[in-house]
């Protein structure tokens, strides 16, 4: 009877390997016709063994059949016999271990595969609890920006807004600027014409003044008129610095009111200002500027006036 392994060892081999383990004075044993061959697993390799043996008692002579030549001594025979019959104990012993090593090996492998089961359906839930975390994480993000990007729409609307004002501010500015400048230019002019007029009134007096020192021994009858047409005179130069006077303070009042406008601005700017830090020096350096020109313009009027004070109205002889 022969018997081929699916996994590649054969009858042959297993017949060779346990008739060399006979010659050595092993006792053939699975495991060690498997070391012998070095290949095979224990189920392929009993099978064969047994096929083995079922064979050795014909091999030596123990199988009932008539003695004749050939065959065996009979001590011979009753020593292959032992052998024989140990072997196959052992062959079974053996083969009995290997199948509850086989069954061990498999409850093992259930075992573990069950614990894999069971750390893959933990996983599993790990995972799941961490996806919904991440999901709801996602959500929270997203939720987040969507906040921020309505608050940086309404940041980026208030800047406008207060860039609208300041350029709102800064046109207010500018305008009370050119009014500011008119207005001293209308005060040069006025305070120029009021020097023209005194001057003419100076020249006029002093020619009158003339006209009578010239005319008085002549026309000594004409003195009173004379004196009469003087003291008119000086009325009317009076009046006449009168009205400037009044309309200097008229102009100092305006100037007055223009300078309050212009510090409301200036302090609408400064609030401004105070939310639009990269305004501060350019502010500040008009704001330095503007009171430089308030100063001066206050010098100017003080030093008209002083002089206008200074210079006599008319020069009379009697």
């Amino acid at each position: 009877m022969q018997l081929k392994s699916n996994r590649g060892v054969q009858q042959e081999d297993v017949g060779q390997a346990a008739d060399a383990l006979i010659a050595e004075g092993l006792r053939p044993t699975i495991e060690r016709v498997r070391q012998k061959i070095g290949r095979g697993s224990p189920n392929t390799v009993s099978p064969l063994l047994d096929v083995w043996f079922s064979t050795l008692a014909a091999r030596l002579g123990l199988d009932g059949k008539p003695s004749g030549e050939g065959r065996l001594p009979e001590p011979v025979q009753q020593a292959a016999s032992l052998l024989w019959n140990a072997a196959l104990a052992s062959a079974r012993q053996e083969a009995t271990e290997a199948l509850a090593q086989a069954h061990q090996a498999l409850a093992t492998d259930r075992m573990a595969l069950a614990q894999r089961e069971s750390d893959f359906e933990q996983q599993k839930q790990v995972l799941l609890a961490r996806q919904l975390a991440s999901e709801e994480t996602l959500q929270m993000t997203r939720h987040q920006l969507g906040e921020i990007a309505v608050r940086l729409e309404e940041s980026s609307l208030t800047l406008e807004r207060r860039e609208r004002d300041i350029d709102t501010l800064r046109e207010k500015l500018t305008q009370q600027e050119t009014e500011r400048a008119s207005e001293q230019r209308r005060s040069e002019e006025n305070s120029q014409r009021h020097a023209e007029e005194r001057a003419r009134l100076e020249a006029r007096a002093s020619a009158n003044e003339r006209r009578l020192l010239e005319e008085l021994d002549r026309e000594r009858q004409e003195v009173k008129r004379l004196k009469a047409a003087t003291l008119e005179q000086e009325r009317r130069a009076a009046a006449a610095n009168a009205q400037w006077e009044a309309g200097s303070q008229i102009l100092a009042a305006r100037l007055q009111e223009k300078d309050q406008a212009f510090q409301s601005a200036l302090q609408t700017l400064a609030s401004a200002q105070s939310r639009m830090g990269e305004l501060e020096d350019l502010l500040q350096a008009q704001k330095a500027a503007h009171a430089i020109t308030l100063k001066q313009v206050d010098v100017l009027l003080l030093s008209a006036s002083r002089k206008s004070a200074a210079r006599p109205l008319s020069r009379r002889r009697i």
